[in-house]
């Protein structure tokens, strides 16, 4: 198996962005203590529960805190494919994940106000590098743009779902 740096499979997909389309599959499996066992491809696997106030065990993080970890993960993961693409030096970067929610709405007793889990998202990044600021802040216009997380939160990301009863 070939392993490809970044910079190798940028210029592979710019050349052809076919070679850019992948499939991600996640199974997200009961547990006998309550909680859930998210397994991501071969190797990887997370617990998620809620706190005993929302019926949990506080045995792992809530999915509400997965999400805010998806997002600074991600700004994370794509300030790092842009800061190369841009040759932008990065000596340190840090994503203060934060989102508030209406416990009203998920529990179903106000759904007028109820538009998603997070009616506010409001990451902040602080980065620690040479480049001039002007440079970092069109470096981070290109991953507001391009960070696939906050895409598909920001708009349809084609959602759909069905129900299997065994």
């Amino acid at each position: 198996m070939i392993i490809m740096g970044f910079l190798e499979t940028y210029e592979a997909v710019k050349k052809d962005s076919s070679k850019g389309v992948k499939n991600f599959n996640v199974i997200v499996e009961s547990q006998p203590d309550g909680s859930f066992i998210a397994k991501m491809g071969q190797d990887f696997q997370a617990i998620y529960d809620a706190p005993p106030g929302l019926g949990g065990k506080d045995l792992g993080p809530s999915p509400l805190l997965g999400i805010l970890a998806a997002v600074g993960s991600c700004i994370g993961a794509v300030t790092k494919f842009w800061s190369q693409i841009m040759d932008v030096p990065i000596d340190h970067i840090k994503i203060f994940s934060r989102g508030h929610i209406n416990l009203a709405g998920i529990f179903g007793t106000d759904d007028a106000n109820y538009e998603g889990m997070y009616d506010k998202l409001e990451p902040i990044v602080e980065i620690r590098s040479s480049a001039p600021k002007e440079k970092i802040d069109e470096m981070m216009e290109q991953v507001w743009k391009h960070c696939p997380v906050i895409n598909n939160l920001n708009r349809d990301s084609g959602l759909t779902w069905r129900i299997k009863v065994k």
